[in-house]
């Protein structure tokens, strides 16, 4: 009874993690870009020696998650700050606290001090993996390719000045090393660090892609795991009165 209630214990543990994991993808339905987890990824460990009699194995969260690539619906805004990648493709982005990573948001702005950032407040860095200075402008054009150029503020009406290029990517890692979402929720490679840039997606201006997050299947799986959750909790009293009953065939009679 004891390696039943265990195995049932450790299925709740794991069923609490995938919960928190839909919780997480409805509460980012509506950020621009979002990218749906699949779920935790576990390893396997053992409790005690392999192939003896008290095996015990058990499932341990690894601390990645890996998500969905299908490319959220695209809508229009009408505004040049705003940009979506169509197809595969990612940005580069430099969070506000930790290490580069990518990102398919494209609200973009520029913060105070001049360089271009994301709704989130990440800095949005350029095809040499730095961030984009904007100066004032009049008008923002973004190529399909990601070449940034700007009329500027106090220049000749129709003159360009290009400032930069955005960093993309369409790598999606490798088999060994693909792309996750690390535990800052940001997505890098499996096993660290970023892929290249290619400059191979292909960009729309004042168009803003969705979260592909499907709020109705979200909610389906929750229900579906809240049953698996009340299996294991009758699993776990039924193994109390399987103890219970055998505890009392094996008493004395008084």
């Amino acid at each position: 009874m004891d390696k039943m209630i265990h195995t049932a214990l450790n299925t709740l543990s794991n069923l609490y993690i995938n919960k928190s994991v839909k919780a997480q993808n409805l509460s980012n339905l509506n950020v621009p870009g979002f990218r749906r987890d699949l779920g935790t990824t576990f390893d396997t460990a053992y409790l005690n020696q392999s192939n003896t009699m008290e095996t015990r194995v058990f499932s341990l969260h690894e601390g990645t998650n890996i998500f969905s690539h299908k490319e959220g619906n695209l809508k229009t805004t009408g505004l040049e700050t705003d940009v979506a990648i169509r197809g595969d493709g990612f940005f580069f982005i430099k969070p506000i606290s930790g290490k580069e990573a990518l990102s398919r948001r494209g609200d973009f702005t520029v913060n105070s001090a001049g360089q271009l950032a994301n709704g989130a407040g990440d800095l949005v860095l350029g095809a040499n993996q730095a961030p984009i200075n904007v100066p004032p402008y009049r008008k923002l054009i973004i190529s399909e390719d990601g070449k940034i150029s700007i009329e500027p503020l106090n220049g000749a009406e129709g003159a360009r000045q290009e400032i930069g290029t955005l960093g993309l990517t369409s790598s999606k890692g490798s088999l060994e090393n693909p792309l996750i979402k690390d535990t800052d929720g940001h997505i890098r490679l499996k096993e660290g660090g970023l892929p290249t840039a290619d400059q191979v997606p292909i960009l729309s201006q004042g168009f803003l892609e969705d979260s592909n997050v499907d709020a109705v299947a979200e909610m389906i799986d929750t229900m579906e795991m809240q049953r698996q959750f009340e299996i294991n909790v009758k699993l776990i009293s039924l193994s109390k009165e399987i103890d219970e009953g055998a505890a009392a065939l094996m008493r004395l009679p008084s």
